[in-house]
């Protein structure tokens, strides 16, 4: 099952465990975690409205997602989404 972490203070990555994601952030940026990531989002960050944005990350006027819908919807692990909403 996948887990939401956040692995630097804006990109969030879906893994099995916090090692899968390290691996994976570091694998991405070149760059090992930000001191202190990964941690694992906890339920209210899960459930927390998002704005939606479309295939080309323009924002949809009115529409809301959140990094749950966003999990849920994931079916590997890697890079999920940035945090800087």
């Amino acid at each position: 099952m996948l887990k939401a972490y956040q692995c630097t203070d804006e990109d969030l990555y879906a893994a099995e465990n916090a090692e899968q994601a390290a691996k994976l952030c570091e694998e991405q940026s070149g760059e090992p975690c930000d001191e202190g990531y990964p941690r694992e989002l906890d339920d209210e960050e899960l459930d927390k409205p998002q704005p939606a944005f479309d295939e080309d990350e323009r924002r949809i006027p009115g529409e809301y997602t959140s990094v749950r819908e966003m999990l849920d919807q994931q079916t590997e692990p890697g890079w999920l989404a940035c945090s800087w909403w």
